[in-house]
Formats: structure tokens, C-alpha cells, sequence
């Protein structure tokens, strides 16, 4: 009966594939544009864009309702124009405080 294919060789004819093997798994987990190093990197910079996205969403919604008020409301419109753009009443005077640091 003849001995199974892996039983024929001896450890030196192993070499060569151990060798292509090692050669293999190296490039694909280091080196190259798919490789683990840089699949790991991506996925950090994805969280990372993905946490800005729910940012500018949650910034969004909140200036929405600012405009909404805006639209709506006009003692918000006074009270921006005032506070913001220093605007007044022809019988007011404004006075503006700052500090020097």
C-alpha cells in the first residue's frame, strides 16, 4: 500500500512550501493595499467620520429648530437682532463692555 502524499516527503522538501506559505501570509497581512494593517486603519477612520456625521447631524437639527423659531417667532428675531447685531431703538442707547484679556 502506498504511503499518503504529506508521508512521502521528508522535511526538506517541506521547505519550499513552509517558505511560499510564510511569503503568502506576509503579504497578505502586511503588505500591499488589502492587507490587515491597513483594513484595521480604515475601520478607525470610518468610526471616526462616522461619530462627525452623527456631530453635524445633531448641530443640523438644532440650528433647523433655531431657524423654525426664527420664522415664527418675532420676539426671537428682537432678541437675536439685538444681541447679535447690537441693533436698537431709536429712544435706546447701547453700550458694549469688554474685557481687555
Amino acid at each position: 500500500m502506498d504511503k499518503p502524499f504529506w508521508k512521502q516527503r521528508t522535511f526538506r522538501s517541506w521547505i519550499k512550501y513552509i517558505i511560499a506559505l510564510l511569503i503568502f501570509v506576509v503579504s497578505i497581512g502586511f503588505i500591499g493595499e488589502n492587507s490587515i494593517r491597513k483594513r484595521i486603519q480604515r475601520k478607525q477612520e470610518i468610526n471616526q467620520l462616522q461619530t462627525k456625521i452623527a456631530e453635524q447631524q445633531k448641530k443640523f437639527k438644532e440650528d433647523n429648530q433655531k431657524l423654525e423659531k426664527l420664522k415664527n417667532d418675532p420676539a426671537e428675531v428682537r432678541r437675536v437682532a439685538r444681541e447679535k447685531y447690537y441693533m436698537k431703538t431709536n429712544d435706546e442707547d447701547v453700550f458694549i463692555i469688554e474685557d481687555k484679556e
